[in-house]
C-alpha cells in the first residue's frame, strides 16, 4: 500500500520538523520545508498527496502557494495553519481552494484525523489515532 504522502510547509523549522517526524510515527510519508519558494520545489518532486500549509510566511505567502498548488492539482489536499485567528483571511484561504484550516497551536490528533478526512488510508481501521 502506497502511503499518503504530506508536505509540511512552516517558516518555523522547529515546528515543521517536529510535525514531520509525528506524522512519519503515524505512518504518513512527511517532508518539512520552510519557505513558499522550496515547498513549490520540492512538491514537483514528491508529488504530496497533501499540504499543510501555514499562512504567513516570509517571502511567498501561504496563499500565493495555495494558488501554485491548485493551480497544478486541484486534488491536493491543502490543510492552511495559522497563529492568528484572522477569519477574513482564513475565509480567503478556504475560497482559493483550501481544504481546511487549523489554528496553532493545533492538537496533533486533530490533525491526523484532518489528514484521514482528507485522504482516508485503506488500513484506517486498523490505525491509531
Amino acid at each position: 500500500m502506497e502511503q499518503i504522502r504530506v508536505l509540511i510547509v512552516d517558516d518555523e523549522l522547529f515546528v515543521g520538523e517536529l510535525l514531520k517526524e509525528y506524522l512519519s510515527i503515524k505512518g504518513y510519508e512527511a517532508a518539512a520545508v520552510s519557505n513558499g519558494e522550496d515547498a513549490l520545489s520540492v512538491s514537483q518532486q514528491f508529488q504530496p498527496h497533501i499540504v499543510i500549509l501555514d499562512i504567513r510566511m516570509p517571502g511567498m505567502s501561504g496563499m500565493e502557494v495555495l494558488k501554485n498548488i491548485k493551480a497544478k492539482n486541484k486534488a491536493t489536499g491543502v490543510i492552511m495553519l495559522s497563529a492568528y485567528g484572522d477569519t477574513e483571511t482564513v475565509d480567503e484561504a478556504l475560497r482559493l481552494g483550501a481544504d481546511h484550516y487549523l489554528q496553532k497551536p493545533m492538537n496533533l490528533k486533530h490533525l491526523v484525523e484532518t489528514l484521514t478526512l482528507l485522504h482516508p488510508r485503506q488500513d484506517e481501521s486498523k490505525a491509531c489515532i
